[in-house]
Order: structure tokens, then sequence, then C-alpha cells
């Protein structure tokens, strides 16, 4: 029993819940990884790193493909790009957000297609579609969601009491967005928003988990599940180790929630227990 009791003390201690177990984890070889995309059809990953300092137009980031269990295909599938972050994927084309301009790579030639800028935008970072097919994203410098119109960003919704927004998810009708301090959800077709959760901090990455509820992270190391109706529960917490927990991914065929690292260089497979 007093061994029990240490090695509890000694797991909390360090910030870890035993709500989660690790699946897999990818080799240290990725360079500060902020967001990780699943690709269904090609059944492989796709992880975008900075590979610097998260507002730094250096030229150094670039975007990994990694298969289902975290092996590295192609650590520089495809480079030249700044600080990418967040990413979605629509009709064969990814979509990742590159500082300040929005950067589309044909996925079956790891080719860039277009850049597409900003230069109203400070810090874009999260990226999703919608039910209607349109790409927003989030710039968490200016409290705004952009939209793609054909080769334009133009503004969807600004809102400056939202704060510095970042993670988006879009579902149904609606979009999910994670502000300062909660998750609001907004209708997409009338744009109005009303708070869908009260978070305390600012959720990086939000996915569902396909059963009606949704997990969330914050950047500096943790992560959630929360059901609506009920109480978020804390599944991980690693920011005593300084190990962060960025734009979060999801594989809904092994349930597995996959963590990007940031600045410990790998993404962490968790399933929830």
């Amino acid at each position: 029993m007093k061994h029990l009791i240490l090695l509890l003390l000694a797991i909390l201690s360090h910030g870890v819940f035993a709500q989660v177990s690790v699946s897999w984890k990818s080799k240290t070889v990725l360079e500060v990884p902020e967001s990780v995309k699943m690709y269904a059809e090609g059944n492989c990953l796709f992880v975008s790193n900075i590979a610097g300092k998260p507002s730094d137009k250096d030229g150094n980031g670039y975007i990994s493909k990694l298969t289902l269990k975290g092996e590295v295909i192609d650590l520089k599938w495809v480079e030249g790009l700044d600080a990418p972050k967040g990413m979605a994927i629509k009709d064969g084309v990814l979509y990742v957000s590159n500082i300040t301009e929005l950067v589309m790579i044909d996925i079956a030639s790891a080719r860039i297609l277009k850049r597409i800028p900003q230069p109203e935008s400070n810090f874009l970072n999260d990226v999703t579609i919608t039910h209607l097919g349109d790409v927003l994203v989030s710039d968490s410098g200016t409290s705004t969601i952009f939209i793609l119109n054909e080769d334009k960003l133009d503004v969807w919704l600004k809102k400056e009491e939202f704060g510095r927004v970042n993670g988006l998810f879009a579902e149904d009708d609606y979009v999910l967005l994670g502000t300062a301090s909660s998750i609001v959800k907004i209708d997409v077709a009338t744009k109005k928003f009303s708070t869908f959760l009260e978070t305390g901090g600012q959720p990086d990455g939000i996915e569902a988990d396909g059963e009606g509820g949704y997990y969330y992270s914050f950047w500096r190391g943790e992560l959630f599940h929360f059901v609506p109706g009920q109480e978020p529960r804390q599944l991980l917490n690693t920011s005593k180790d300084d190990v962060q927990s960025a734009d979060i991914g999801y594989n809904p065929v092994t349930k597995e929630i996959l963590v990007p690292t940031f600045f410990s260089n790998q993404v962490v497979a968790y399933t929830m227990d």
C-alpha cells in the first residue's frame, strides 16, 4: 500500500493523470511541431513544424508526413514555409496557416499551389472547413476569423471581446472557436454566437470524439474531455515537465488523441482509459 501511495504521489507531482494511456510516440526528430492532421485517404498524418520561433518569417518551417503510428515517412515533405501552424484538408489540398498567409499544398504532388496573403493579419493560427466547404482561418493577433474567397482572405467575423482566438473546429452548421477563456459556438449562416463552454484558458486544439463529446488542449500542456451537460475532465497535464500540447489531432478509427508537444519535438498519441 505504501508503494502504491508513493507511486500515485509521484504521478500527480509530475502533473500526469491516469485518464489516458500512451499508444505511441514519434521520434524526437520533429522541430517545434504545432499541429497534427490525419489524412484518412492517404492513411497518414501531416505535422506542421515551426522549426524556429512562432512569429519569425525565416523560411525554415515545413510539413512532415508520418504513418498513422507516428513513423516518419518524409520528415520534410513540403519545405519553404515560415512558421506553419493549423491545417485542414479539402479535395486533396492541404491548407496551412503561415503567420500572415494561407498556403495551399497539393497532397498528391507535395507541391505548393498558392500562397494567399492577408497583410492585415498578425498571427494566423488554426484552420477549419465548414459544412459549406468554406475555409476559415483564425488570427490570434487581431481577434478575427478570415474566410478564403477565391484568392483573398476576407474578414468573416471579428470580435475584440474574444481576445486572442485560436482553435477552430467546424461541425454540422456551426463552428467552435477557442477564445481567450472559452469556447464559443458560431452559427455559420447567421454568425450569431454563444458561449459553448467556459474553459478558464485558451483552447489551442479542438476535436470531436465522434460520440457527442470533445477534446480540447491548452498549449501549456493540458488536455481535456468535455461532454455537453457535464463538467470537463482533465485527461493530461504535462506542464510541470515543460511538455506542451498544441493543436491536437484525432484518429476516429483508433480513437487516438494526437498531441504535438511543441518544444519537445515529437507527437504523442493517447487513448482515453
